[in-house]
C-alpha cells in the first residue's frame, strides 16, 4: 500500500514539519506500571504516549492526499496537548513515508512498530493487506485509510464510518431514487482498481444494481493505469448511462476528460480516494462540476457543522498555504478515535496495546461534531456506520465539494450483508 536503508535521512523520514517529537533514539516505554498505577506498553512513558503514521507522502498515486491526512492527525494531537494531554501524558506522532510501495511500507512498519502504542493512519489497501498479519501479531491497534469491508474481520484494524461497498450502494440508490438519473433496465459501468478497494466497491455496486434492476459492466484496472480511453469508449458502446469509479484522482481526471471528448454526457460517481481538489485547476474542471458526484464517509471541508468548521479553522491557521481538502477531516477523526480509546484505557488503568484494543471496542455513539456519522465500534465485524455523505463538485467552495445531501442511507442498505 527497492528498500530504504535503516535510519537513512532520518530527519526527512520523521518529517519534522508534520511530527511532534521525533528522534532517532530507541523508544522508551514498555510493559509495566507507572507511578499513577496505569499499566503501560510500548510507546508509553511517564510523560508521553507515542503514536505512529505510515502514509504515502511522496508517491504519484496518493501523495498529496496522504500529507493532508497526516496533517489532520496532527491537528487533533495539537488540540489534545494544548488541553493537557491524555492520562497526564502528551501525545507524539511519528510519521513514515512509504511512497505507495508495499516493500517500503514493510520496512517503515518494522522501524516504527517497537516505538509506538498504536497507529493513527496507514494509507493504502495493498499496504494494509500486506501488514495485517504483523499488525495482528504485534497487537497494534491501527486505523487504515481504507474502507474495505474485509478489514472488519481484523480485531486490530479500526475501519471508520461506512465501507466502500456500502458507499456505492448508497450512491447508486441516490442516483435512482432521489436524482432520478437512472431507471430500471439501464446499463451502468464501474471502473475499479484491482485489490480490496476496487473489489469491495464493485461488490457493493453489483449488489445494488441487481436490487435496482440495472445492468452493470465492470472494468478492472491497475493503479498505474492513467489513460482510461479504452475503458470509457467501450462503456459508451455498451450504452452505459452512468460511470462508477473506484480509483484515484488521476483516473477521475481521465474519465472526465474522455467522456467530454467523446460526447458521453453521463453522471460519474466516485469515492473518497477518487477526488482531489487539485483537479479543479485542470482542463476537466467544467466536466467535473457538471457530472461528478463524490461519496465519502466524512463531511466536505468546512461543512456546516461544528466539527468541520473547527477543523477547517485549525487547518487554515496551521497550514495557510496548503490547499483545502476534506481529508483533513478524516485525518482528524482517525486520530480522535484513537484518542477516545486512550481516554477509556486511562480510565481502565491499562495503556498497553491490549488495553487500547479493549477500550476501542467500548466506543459507541461516538460523536465527531458532524465530521463523520456517529460511530459504533462495539460490534465486531460490523461497519461503524452505514451512512454516506454525497457531495457535488463546486470549484468556488473551499475543498471543492458541497454536500448534496446530509448523511444518506439507501432504503435497500439494511438488506445488504457486509462481508
Amino acid at each position: 500500500m527497492p528498500s530504504r536503508s535503516r535510519w537513512t535521512a532520518l530527519g526527512a523520514l520523521c518529517l519534522a514539519a508534520l511530527v511532534a517529537g521525533c528522534s532517532g533514539k530507541a523508544a522508551e516505554g514498555g510493559d509495566g506500571a507507572g507511578g499513577d498505577g496505569v499499566r503501560t506498553g510500548p510507546g508509553v512513558t511517564a510523560k508521553t504516549i507515542r503514536l505512529g503514521a505510515i502514509s504515502d507522502l511522496s508517491g504519484a498515486v496518493f501523495g498529496p492526499l496522504g500529507r493532508t491526512q497526516v496533517q489532520g492527525n496532527q491537528l487533533y494531537i495539537d488540540k489534545v496537548n494544548a488541553a493537557g494531554g491524555i492520562c497526564g501524558r502528551r501525545l507524539e506522532l511519528v510519521v513514515k513515508d512509504h511512497g505507495y510501495d508495499v516493500q517500503k511500507a514493510t520496512v517503515a512498519f518494522s522501524e516504527l512498530e517497537p516505538r509506538v502504542l498504536g497507529i493513527t493512519h496507514l494509507l493504502g489497501s495493498p499496504m494494509t493487506a500486506a501488514l495485517e498479519p504483523e499488525i495482528r501479531a504485534k497487537r497494534l491497534l491501527t486505523v487504515p485509510s481504507s474502507f474495505a469491508s474485509s478489514l472488519l474481520a481484523s480485531e486490530y484494524l479500526v475501519v471508520l464510518g461506512s465501507t466502500y461497498d456500502i458507499d456505492m450502494i448508497n450512491g447508486l440508490d441516490h442516483l435512482v431514487a432521489k436524482r432520478r438519473l437512472l431507471a430500471k433496465g439501464d446499463t451502468i459501468g464501474h471502473i475499479y482498481f484491482e485489490g480490496e478497494y476496487g473489489a469491495n466497491a464493485f461488490r457493493g455496486s453489483s449488489w445494488a444494481a441487481g436490487r435496482l434492476g440495472l445492468t452493470i459492466r465492470g472494468a478492472q484496472i491497475k493503479a498505474t493505469d492513467a489513460d482510461l480511453t479504452a475503458q470509457v469508449t467501450k462503456l459508451k458502446a455498451e450504452g452505459a448511462k452512468a460511470i462508477l469509479l473506484s480509483a484515484s484522482a488521476r483516473q477521475t481526471a481521465s474519465v472526465a476528460g474522455v467522456t467530454r471528448s467523446i460526447g458521453m454526457d453521463v453522471p460519474i460517481l466516485t469515492q473518497a480516494p477518487g477526488f482531489d481538489p487539485a483537479l479543479l485547476g485542470t482542463p476537466v474542471r467544467a466536466a467535473l462540476e457538471k457530472n461528478l458526484t463524490v461519496l465519502t464517509s466524512y463531511a466536505p471541508y468546512g461543512a456546516d457543522a461544528p466539527g468541520p468548521k473547527e477543523v477547517a479553522a485549525a487547518y487554515k491557521a496551521k497550514h495557510p498555504d496548503a490547499p483545502a481538502n476534506a481529508l483533513a477531516d478524516y485525518g482528524y477523526v482517525s486520530a480522535q478515535v484513537i484518542g477516545e480509546a486512550l481516554k477509556q484505557a486511562c480510565a481502565d488503568k491499562d495503556l498497553t496495546r491490549e488495553g487500547l484494543r479493549a477500550s476501542y471496542r467500548k466506543l459507541k455513539g461516538l460523536d465527531t461534531g458532524g465530521l463523520m456519522a456517529p460511530m459504533d465500534f462495539t460490534v465486531p465485524g460490523a461497519p461503524a456506520s452505514t451512512e454516506t455523505f454525497i457531495s457535488r463538485v463546486d470549484a468556488s467552495a473551499e475543498g471543492g465539494l458541497v454536500a448534496e445531501t446530509g448523511l444518506y442511507r439507501a432504503r435497500i442498505t439494511p438488506e445488504y450483508k457486509v462481508g
